[in-house]
């Protein structure tokens, strides 16, 4: 079937009933001005369709539906008998039905099931795409606050660690500083016991300082730092 002799009497028809052609997306896709609606129309030229050719001319028409108020298909008289009209009124899409053997011009185009005009819906989409916005903001500013929150916890650990750090290597140096006057006190007892020729074990400490493993921790850590 001839798709241009279909278009000129879809345009002849719609023009007869007021509506201006505003632009011709393809040669089977038509944008019609109808007030304040802009009106989507595909046309179906397969003389014989199917259910399946039906429904692949949905779901492309679909793929324009939320750019204009209105979208119709416009199929042959023949396929009248496959049309799933709830299919098509819960996709708020129109059907045409166009004959070209009738002789009348105003029965060329018969409109078998209306569009439903989707201002409703298309403010309920831009509602919804605030939303989403609104949502997208509040979980960026919820991540950046964790990670905020989150360095600042590590910092504090880190401060904290190092002032216990800091802490510790006082105590050290400090217990180190006493060992060696207890050493040097050791050894001065021990050259004032050999002076006075008492016996004394070399490099031994005093009797509250035997056996102490501490002794031999704090001299390593000496040696160490040193």
């Amino acid at each position: 079937m001839s798709i241009e002799i279909v278009r000129k009497a879809l345009e002849d028809w719609f023009t007869r009933r007021g509506l201006r052609l505003e632009s011709e997306l393809s040669d089977r896709e038509l944008v019609l001005v109808e007030g304040n609606n802009r009106v989507y129309v595909r046309i179906a030229n397969e003389e014989f369709p199917t259910e399946s050719y039906i429904i692949d001319e949905l779901s492309n028409a679909m793929r324009n539906r939320l750019k204009y108020n209105k979208a119709y298909i416009a199929f042959p008289l023949s396929a009248r008998g496959l049309i799933n009209g709830k299919l098509f009124r819960s996709h708020w899409v129109g059907v045409y039905l166009y004959d070209l053997t009738s002789n009348d011009p105003d029965k060329t185009v018969e409109e078998l099931i209306p569009s439903i005009p989707i201002q409703t819906q298309q403010n309920l989409s831009e509602d919804l795409k605030r939303r989403l916005d609104d949502l997208e903001r509040e979980i960026h500013n919820l991540r950046e606050d964790f990670v905020k929150n989150d360095a600042m916890t590590l910092m504090k650990e880190v401060d904290e660690l190092k002032s216990r750090l800091s802490k510790v290597e006082h105590i050290i140096s400090e217990l180190l500083s006493r060992v060696d006057k207890l050493e040097r006190a050791a050894a001065s007892v021990s050259h004032a016991q050999e002076e006075r020729g008492e016996t004394a074990v070399a490099g031994e400490l005093p009797d509250f300082l035997s056996n102490n493993p501490w002794i031999e921790v704090l001299r390593r850590r000496g040696g160490e730092d040193g």
